[in-house]
């Protein structure tokens, strides 16, 4: 041990929350109580190691044994004092998470449960699910390609991980939709423009999705048709389309049932697949479609017209949404 402390504990802190590993005080009830400095400590503005009454392990808490309350009486019992380092800047030394949110899933969440953990711990999240360049292009200042086609952009969104897990969480899941317009899923139970796909909302994943929408896609639409707002988005199309040579390799000509509509790429061509693509017959262009994480945005009903082109090796898998219908 360091500092010739007998028990010393590095300052952990869950971001966005003031919820950390040690109790600033204890209440006339033998419970919590906030000391008038912990604020301060936990922001980093008052610096060094400091003797608190309960430090709690940073990777459990009991509900029915509270070993933490024990463990704390057993030291104060034998005279050990307590001390938390809080010498270096918050989150020098890592970060608390949230695990609550994961014995309260959808029983439908079956595989890759980090990818349901949204928005709990929306750091850690961001990290292993957010596109590396995404955050450059939110910016005032950034970029948002516009392609061949008008009012077609296509932008960074979610990370290799993020598709990987998603492929996965669907062929986990593996009811595939017929691709016929009988869908028993739908209000009316008729599909105009039918594809082979899973919908959000079968693996449990659509309250998620949803709040994904509303906090990186809807920034991007209202910087790039600038003038339209609508918060929270709503959205009941939210799935993912699989296409093959020999099951249904393209989709014929339609228009989306939204306002604006979003489709991601979540794997590669070249090597999961060849073809694909979409075609805007209005504007007589194409969009390969093809960057892994990599996002279009456009318009839906009325002005963009569009075919998926036929997939003509191995299995494509697109991720869709119709955002605000």
């Amino acid at each position: 041990m360091n500092n010739d402390r007998a028990i010393l504990a590095p300052l952990l802190l869950r971001p966005g929350t003031l919820f950390s590993n040690f109790w600033g005080a204890i209440s006339t009830y033998g419970y919590y109580a906030r000391s008038q400095d912990y604020v301060s400590i936990i922001q980093g503005i008052r610096k060094g190691i400091w003797n608190f009454d309960l430090l709690e392990k940073s990777y459990n808490w009991n509900i029915n044994v509270d070993s933490d309350i024990a463990f704390a009486k057993f030291c104060r019992d034998q005279g050990h004092f307590l001390y938390v380092d809080a010498s270096e800047d918050p989150y020098f030394y890592g970060y608390l998470i949230d695990t609550d949110g994961f014995s309260q899933l959808d029983n439908l969440a079956q595989v890759n449960l980090e990818l349901y953990d949204f928005p709990n711990n929306r750091q850690l999240w961001e990290k292993r699910y957010i596109h590396p360049e995404y955050f450059e292009k939110v910016r005032a200042n950034g970029t948002i390609v516009l392609q061949e086609c008008p009012d077609v952009y296509d932008f960074p969104f979610l990370s290799d991980r993020f598709c990987e897990e998603l492929i996965q969480v669907m062929e986990n899941y593996g009811q595939w939709s017929d691709g016929t317009n009988q869908d028993a899923r739908l209000q009316g139970g008729y599909e105009n423009v039918p594809t082979r796909d899973i919908h959000m909302i079968q693996v449990g994943l659509d309250k998620q999705w949803l709040k994904i929408l509303d906090d990186y896609i809807a920034p991007i639409q209202e910087k790039v048709f600038i003038g339209f707002y609508k918060r929270p988005v709503q959205a009941d199309m939210m799935f993912v389309v699989r296409y093959k040579p020999d099951e249904q390799p393209f989709l014929r000509p339609h228009h989306d049932a939204s306002t604006y509509s979003i489709d991601m790429a979540l794997n590669k061509r070249g090597v999961d697949y060849e073809g694909g693509g979409v075609r805007f017959l209005r504007y007589n262009c194409t969009v390969e479609a093809d960057k892994v994480g990599w996002t279009m945005l456009f318009p839906g009903r009325l002005t963009h017209y569009h075919e998926g082109l036929p997939t003509t090796r191995g299995t494509r898998y697109i991720l869709v949404s119709f955002i605000n219908p």
